[in-house]
């Protein structure tokens, strides 16, 4: 089922975006690319963003990009927020999990020197990895961008996009860490009926001693 992100986190995802955008160099923006790029496995609800550039010096009129099939069959999943003159298409496997989503324009589309920011809440699946993720681009004239080379290969021009996810810390698993606050509680209540014990003891042989 698709949701639409509240306008707060809608603002504040913009101004972040914003943000990076001004820190970092243009060199980092030229290709399609999810943010963020790194993240721990099994975050849930977490807010992504596809950051889509204009290349040529005419609008884009759709974008989309297909889910690595990993991605779904290790249950992660998302929901794209309303972008304001665009429709959202999708396409949703057996499970009903999106595996594709492409956005058409309902004015101009995204100009030339701008480029397309597309916000989303995410699950991260919970098997670490580097998940890929195909893009497309459709121009006002008809033409198309795929971006779907390797990413890092010598002479790739349009590499698709990718997120790592990695291991969870040790700690951060919910029963595991249950555990451990269970057993620092137990070790807390011996240690007290340790000092109970002994105190009580030492009353004990003091009254002897006095008597």
């Amino acid at each position: 089922m698709i949701q639409h992100a509240s306008k707060q986190t809608s603002l504040l995802s913009i101004f972040w975006a914003a943000v990076i955008c001004a820190l970092f160099s243009t060199s980092l923006f030229a290709h399609v690319a999810i943010f963020p790029q790194t993240i721990a496995a099994g975050t849930r609800h977490h807010n992504f963003y596809i950051r889509a550039p204009v290349e040529k010096d005419i609008p884009v009129v759709e974008m989309g990009f297909e889910v690595d099939a990993r991605w779904l069959e290790n249950r992660g999943s998302f929901d794209f927020q309303h972008i304001e003159g665009w429709d959202l298409h999708v396409e949703l496997n057996e499970n009903e999990r999106v595996n594709k989503a492409w956005w058409t324009t309902t004015g101009e589309g995204a100009l030339p020197g701008t480029f397309q920011l597309i916000f989303m809440r995410v699950n991260v699946p919970s098997t670490p990895g580097v998940y890929n993720f195909i893009a497309w681009q459709k121009y006002s004239d008809g033409s198309e961008v795929w971006w779907n080379e390797v990413r890092g290969e010598e002479g790739v021009r349009t590499p698709w996009a990718n997120v790592t996810v990695e291991a969870e810390p040790l700690f951060g698993a919910g029963p595991l860490e249950m555990s451990v606050a269970g057993f620092a509680f137990l070790a807390l209540a011996l240690s007290l009926y340790a000092l109970f014990t002994v105190r009580k003891l030492l009353a004990t042989g003091n009254h002897g001693a006095d008597s």
